[in-house]
């Protein structure tokens, strides 16, 4: 039970937010997520509060793994842009997505664009840079 569990938000989660996350980098590009990124650039609040109804659903659904799986992406998105410090690697892979938006599209592990060939090295980013 356990072993399902981890594997769902570790790996399942994260595969399905990277699908999510290059589909909406398809023309056309859906307008919200246009602005999150131009917000980026202007230094703007980034808290994508979109994925509340969706946990809050999901949740009334009974499909909580799922709705953690969104939890989980909410939290470590937010702390990406607001304490990037605290998780380096991931920020560092999320902010190379802000200034390549080809790439990097998982946002809380790199593991899926290793997977589908998406992932571009971010470790020479510096916080201070953005």
């Amino acid at each position: 039970m356990i072993l399902h569990f981890v594997f769902n938000l570790f790996f399942i989660a994260p595969i399905i937010e990277w699908l999510i996350h290059y589909g909406i980098h398809r023309p056309p590009v859906l307008q919200f997520h246009k602005k999150h990124h131009i917000a980026f650039y202007q230094k703007k609040d980034l808290v994508e509060v979109w994925t509340i109804p969706v946990i809050l659903f999901l949740s009334y659904l009974t499909f909580y793994l799922t709705a953690l799986g969104f939890f989980k992406y909410l939290v470590v998105h937010n702390m990406i842009h607001y304490y990037p410090e605290k998780i380096p690697k991931l920020s560092r892979h999320h902010f190379k997505h802000h200034l390549d938006p080809t790439c990097n599209f998982a946002v809380s592990s790199t593991l899926p664009d290793k997977i589908f060939n998406t992932f571009k090295e971010s470790s020479k980013i510096k916080f201070t840079q953005l």
